[in-house]
């Protein structure tokens, strides 16, 4: 059975570089170019048997700029696309083609630029409640104190704190300068400002299909800023394993995990799992693994636009959405990585002006109202809303105070008090506030 994608991935090859503009009589492919179309045309051939796809570049002139283009947009493009394929499934959006065909991408990227690596390092950065800023860090957080991490997309550039203050600020707009964070500690972890989102597509992949998956630079982060949470003192040799330090008692495992409290967006949650993952293998290896899985429902992660699958996670993990079924503004990039999920917690047309709540064994889905009306600013606070455009519903600032109708805002704060409380989320209370009538974007203005 064909695989929806390859044929789009076909097509646009053939409309960028198979034409009149680029023909050229004995241009040779350059060896990365070449190499990168047999992969292609591999992946067409095990996608598509049925309709015989196959690339031929001879005759062709395609610069590798031009080539780097069509390759850094194709995850992209796959995301576009799935709004107009109502029956996809992950055996097309998460098949082992699908996985190696970008695992190909970001190895022709790595190749291609001196500027890129593949093991990067994430940042850290400490938010300072009083200025409402980012702040350097290079100390390691108090394990006894309430700790919220915040993984977003955010890129890392510790030379140039105003612009990581800039992107900071603009995604998370008014979500850190509540009163009740006020005595909880907050960070932001980076990713780097050279890793581009192609080179993370396979990472993501691989994420949602592996449950126990992480790389050296999840390793490497937790063994710097994490491991404390779980053991005092721990040393580690250069494959991950512990040779020096003490466990804690139970009691303080279970307090120590309770101060761990995760917020994240987007491929940001994504990074956020990997993390858990390997402090999960650090602490298996301190305890017994019955006992570290029971532990681990202690620690809260809420994560917007990315709802890891409940059976991929032992934490306590609330995952929110805003979307509808709208097929002219569905939230495409939930749809494709998440299909048979995404048919499950996006709301029905019966369905607006409420929530819908999903609960599974470690999972809490929250699917809310994606308000068409509701103004969304880029990042020169322009308002952009609601051009019709892919990524609409997928925007962190659908849940922000001056974004969104109140009660999004309002559902989100809720639910952030309760992990900050170590409090039950009450299912009756959360609908109360996420149903409730919806404030003017006059009233909500003003509150600021």
């Amino acid at each position: 059975m064909s695989n929806p994608y390859a044929e789009v991935f076909y097509k646009e090859f053939k409309r960028r570089f198979i034409n009149e503009k680029h023909k050229e009589d004995g241009w040779q492919t350059p060896p990365k170019i070449a190499r990168f179309i047999k992969d292609f045309n591999t992946f067409l051939a095990q996608s598509s048997p049925d309709k015989d796809l196959h690339i031929n570049t001879d005759g062709y002139k395609i610069e590798p700029q031009e080539f780097s283009v069509f390759i850094l947009g194709l995850r992209a493009q796959m995301v576009a696309t799935t709004k107009y394929l109502p029956h996809i499934t992950t055996k097309d959006t998460l098949s082992s083609e699908i996985i190696d065909f970008f695992e190909n991408v970001k190895d022709l990227c790595l190749a291609s630029s001196s500027k890129l690596y593949e093991d990067f390092d994430y940042d850290i950065f400490s938010y300072n409640y009083e200025n409402k800023q980012l702040e350097s860090y290079e100390d390691i957080p108090n394990e006894r104190a309430k700790n919220i991490f915040f993984f977003g997309v955010n890129r890392s550039n510790r030379q140039n704190m105003e612009e990581v203050n800039y992107f900071f600020n603009h995604a998370t707009k008014d979500i850190f300068k509540q009163k009740q964070f006020k005595n909880a500690d907050i960070y932001s972890v980076s990713m780097p400002t050279c890793f581009p989102e192609e080179i993370g597509a396979s990472t993501i992949l691989k994420t949602i299909t592996e449950p126990t998956y992480f790389k050296t630079s999840e390793r490497y982060f937790v063994e710097e800023y994490w491991s404390h949470f779980v053991g005092k003192d721990l040393s580690f040799d250069e494959d991950g394993k512990v040779v020096a330090g003490t466990r804690y008692t139970l009691e303080e495992l279970h307090e120590n995990l309770r101060n761990l409290k995760i917020f994240s967006y987007c491929a940001g949650a994504c990074n956020a799992h990997r993390c858990l993952n390997a402090l999960q293998n650090i602490a298996n290896q301190l305890y017994d693994k019955k006992t570290v899985a029971k532990m681990w429902q202690n620690i809260d992660v809420i994560s917007f636009a990315f709802p890891l699958e409940a059976e991929k996670s032992t934490y306590h993990h609330i995952a929110l959405i805003c979307n509808d079924k709208d097929q002219s503004n569905p939230e495409t990039v939930i749809k494709t990585n998440f299909p048979e999920q995404y048919n499950i917690i996006t709301l029905n047309q019966e369905d607006y002006g409420n929530i819908k709540i999903n609960n599974t064994r470690h999972t809490k889905y929250i699917a809310l109202e994606l308000h068409k009306d509701a103004p969304i600013y880029d990042h020169n606070g322009q308002n952009i809303s609601r051009q019709i455009n892919n990524r609409n519903g997928h925007r962190l600032q659908n849940i922000t105070a001056k974004n969104a109708y109140s009660q999004n805002f309002n559902v989100l704060m809720y639910i952030m008090s309760c992990s900050l409380k170590n409090e039950a989320i009450d299912d009756k209370k959360l609908t109360n506030i996420g149903n409730s009538p919806s404030l003017s974007i006059i009233h909500s203005n003003a509150r600021e």
